[in-house]
């Protein structure tokens, strides 16, 4: 409907031709549509500009329509909210959607981003709502979107359980091309968009929208800098806010050695007493705060429990583990369990089974990165026993 719409009212289409700034949900539409309809090379986006874009996400689009209805268009409005099922499952944290768009214009074969591409900018607010819409505030958010699901820059991340078991190994891939990001204090998903807001209160926000939509190619990246500068000092100052710190949205997709996606299973994370420590020398009140002040939330996308976000706070996994010295390990275990079914599973419950991936403090500083989304892709093996499938010999 969008491309039907872009040539029926004449707009160009030649390579970067149009500036284009979109709010929230406009984000998908229009990277969906530039990838769908164009290349790199002939997307006719000059400057792309997203106003707290929910990029990767919004943890309000499993709530139902009810619940983003009241929020969206306010507690006493006659206005009515329409929306599709499908709208909304795309909007859910951890959608097969959201991964797959950003596997294209991030991590495809082509560069969508950067100096002679699209010139892209996310700015996006750290202030919840307030009054009766404050009740879809959610720790790390605009009050609609998470900070770490605006970002479009995010991290691949792939974790091998499969080839070795007892020796899983991981690899990290970053994005090609860059954006810019700036997390903006006192603002929400409303006002983000300078809605309800007078224009002297608006006028640093004026400016960065200013600034990202007459950005030049040859003073883009100077432009990401300062974004990662202005960005890392709002983060500093709001350290010590729970609500506002900074918050990783980390995507797991888990499937076997044979493509199956694996929908029940359970992320671990532990830190042990000693650095070569035995599997079984968990440190159990270090590992106790992982789990109870790191790791948030864990939300399973619902027509696929494969798919899973791990909202990590980063600030306390610095505080815990980074600045300490600590290092983090990560183990999975899964059903079907093998030695319960007798049959076909995966090897995961005995610490003999499988072995855990060892993260020193820089590594797990290059993994658990603050306001971003990390795309995993964990691979399991799973086995079957003789008596699945056997040839009888005829005498």
């Amino acid at each position: 409907a969008m491309q039907r719409a872009w040539l029926d009212t004449g707009l160009p289409t030649a390579p970067r031709s149009v500036d284009v700034v979109v709010h929230s949900t406009g984000a998908l539409v229009v990277r969906y549509w530039m990838t769908h309809f164009y290349t790199p090379a002939k997307n006719p986006i000059h400057r792309f500009l997203m106003l707290a874009p929910a990029n990767f996400g919004s943890p309000l689009a499993h709530k139902g329509r009810s619940f983003v209805g009241r929020v969206v268009k306010g507690f006493k409005s006659a206005k009515r909210f329409q929306t599709g099922s499908h709208i909304l499952k795309g909007l859910e944290l951890a959608s097969p959607f959201s991964c797959q768009l950003a596997l294209q214009d991030r991590f495809g074969d082509e560069t969508w981003y950067g100096p002679g591409r699209i010139l892209g900018t996310v700015i996006v607010g750290t202030d919840g709502y307030t009054g009766i819409s404050a009740a879809a505030n959610d720790a790390g958010s605009d009050g609609t979107v998470r900070v770490s699901t605006a970002n479009l820059d995010p991290l691949c991340l792939t974790m091998d359980f499969c080839t070795d078991p007892l020796h899983p190994t991981f690899e990290i891939t970053p994005p090609k091309g860059r954006t810019a990001f700036f997390r903006v204090p006192g603002l929400n998903h409303s006002t983000v968009a300078l809605k309800g807001r007078d224009i002297k209160a608006s006028s640093g926000l004026r400016d960065l929208i200013k600034a990202a939509i007459t950005v030049e190619d040859g003073t883009f990246d100077a432009f990401c800098e300062q974004s990662d500068a202005h960005s890392r000092k709002v983060r500093e100052e709001q350290a010590g806010k729970a609500y506002t710190q900074a918050y990783q949205n980390t995507v797991v997709h888990l499937s076997d050695s044979f493509g199956a996606d694996v929908e029940d299973y359970f992320i671990e994370l532990f830190a042990k007493r000693a650095h070569n420590a035995r599997a079984s020398d968990v440190d159990k009140s270090l590992t106790a705060h992982l789990q109870e002040d790191v790791l948030c939330s864990v939300h399973a996308y619902g027509d696929n429990p494969s798919f899973r976000s791990l909202y990590f706070n980063v600030t306390e996994l610095r505080k815990l583990l980074i600045d300490k010295g600590h290092n983090l390990y990560v183990a999975v275990t899964a059903m079907p369990d093998l030695g319960e079914s007798g049959v076909v599973g995966y090897r995961t419950l005995g610490y003999n089974d499988i072995g855990s991936i060892k993260l020193n403090p820089k590594e797990t500083a290059a993994m658990f990165g603050p306001d971003r989304t990390v795309l995993v892709s964990l691979k399991l093996r799973r086995e079957q026993d003789p008596s699945v499938f056997q040839f009888r010999k005829d005498d």
